[in-house]
């Protein structure tokens, strides 16, 4: 559904103690790989104490995630009884709804039925 492009943002470059590698770190739908709308950040030139390795995440690496698996068409299911453990005692049918929808289960009366699960807006992240 989608792909991370790691492209280099700028030359390698080292400092004291430390290695900065700034890989993009987008997130991209490969149906359409199109930019997030979702504002970029600066990455940070500073380095965590003594770790060998720091990664940073930002909000706009997340973004893409949400806006790229939105857009692929990744964030939808079809909800279906095989889909609801046993123990649950709602069941996709007719005959459960009658009480919220009347008019279902008169025109399909005792009839399986199945959820559409949708996100419609990409999902953003607020770190």
């Amino acid at each position: 559904f989608c792909f991370i492009d790691y492209t280099l943002i700028q030359p390698p470059f080292a400092v004291d103690d430390a290695i900065f590698i700034n890989g993009k770190g987008e997130i991209y739908s490969r149906s359409d790989p199109r930019e997030c709308p979702s504002p970029k950040q600066e990455l940070p030139d500073t380095v965590m104490g003594s770790r060998m390795v720091t990664l940073w995440v930002t909000e706009y690496m997340l973004n893409t995630a949400g806006w790229a698996y939105q857009d692929s068409g990744f964030l939808q299911y079809n909800l279906t009884n095989k889909d609801i453990p046993s123990v649950v005692p709602i069941k996709l049918n007719t005959n459960y709804f009658k009480f919220f929808v009347p008019e279902l289960h008169q025109v399909y009366p005792d009839q399986d039925m199945v959820l559409w699960i949708e996100v419609t807006k990409p999902v953003f992240f607020h770190i």
